[in-house]
């Protein structure tokens, strides 16, 4: 799986780039960490590996919670569609965070420049 280095990680998260790296790496250490623990103890159905991933992110990169982008022709209220990317606010559009598209694959960017970009359906 192709994933951010630790360097690019450290410069968008200073001196948390080795932790986010191995929360990206290892489905152990994700299931492991307080967060996704308490995400899952607090539901009757634990959700996938996916969300506890950015819940264990977003808990180590202090950032404001995992907001998502829909695809085009879905909306929060449409539970067949999914989002086209999911990412850590950070209170800012345009600093660099942690996104997950919607195949699957992790990468640090601006979500306001992919908004921005558009075509992302």
């Amino acid at each position: 799986m192709n994933l951010p280095s630790v360097k690019r990680l450290d410069l968008a998260f200073p001196g948390k780039g080795k932790i986010l790296r191995r929360l990206l790496e290892s489905a152990a250490a994700v299931r492991e960490h307080p967060a996704a623990v308490a995400l899952a103890a607090g539901c009757y159905n634990p959700p996938g590996l996916a969300y506890q991933r950015m819940t264990a992110l977003d808990s180590e990169a202090e950032t404001y919670g995992i907001e998502c982008i829909w695809r085009a022709g879905t909306s929060a209220n449409d539970c067949t569609g999914h989002p086209a990317y999911e990412y850590l606010n950070t209170g800012d559009m345009y600093t660099a965070t942690i996104v997950r598209a919607a195949n699957g694959r992790y990468r640090v960017a601006d979500i306001g420049s992919i908004i921005e970009r558009g075509n992302y359906a």
